[in-house]
Order: structure tokens, then C-alpha cells, then sequence
């Protein structure tokens, strides 16, 4: 009975994801929709950067020195150009 539930399930999930992949709302797969959603929302960028700490903190604790990372603030990064196109027109 255990393994006709799981091929049912699994049955499932391949339609809903063959579903999601190939059904058109308003001109674009539901996909296609939320990819863009989640590339506009800061959402990524957060998850990114939670990741990236979690496997810091991991290589940490093997015994394995962290890479450095720089995180610039969009004010960093403004700065940071207006240095640059200052020394360059010198």
C-alpha cells in the first residue's frame, strides 16, 4: 500500500510540475512568472547571502578558513564610482 501511495504522489508532483512549465497564464508560464517575481524582489539577494554565512560558518567549523567576501551598500558602490571618475579625468 506504501509504495502505490508514493507512485501516486509522485505521479502527482510530475504532472503539477510538467503543469507549471508548459501552461500559459496571460502569455507566460506560471513559471516564467515566478522567476521574474523572485530576480525582482530582494528575496534572492537575502537567501543568497543567508546561505553563503551558513556555509561560511560550516567550513569554520571543519576547520577550513572562510573566504573573505565583500558586501558593498549601493551608497558604497555610488562613492566608489564617484572616486573612480574623479581620478580618471585627471
Amino acid at each position: 500500500m506504501g509504495f502505490i501511495r508514493t507512485c501516486v504522489w509522485m505521479a502527482m508532483a510530475v504532472g503539477l510540475g510538467i503543469a507549471l512549465a508548459t501552461v500559459e497564464v496571460g502569455g507566460r508560464t506560471p513559471w516564467q512568472q515566478a522567476r521574474s517575481a523572485w530576480r525582482t524582489s530582494e528575496a534572492g539577494d537575502w537567501l543568497r547571502d543567508r546561505a553563503d554565512d551558513a556555509v561560511d560558518r560550516a567550513k569554520g567549523a571543519l576547520g577550513q578558513p572562510p573566504k573573505p567576501r565583500e558586501r558593498h551598500s549601493d551608497e558604497d558602490r555610488a562613492a566608489l564610482d564617484r572616486i573612480i571618475a574623479k581620478r580618471s579625468n585627471h
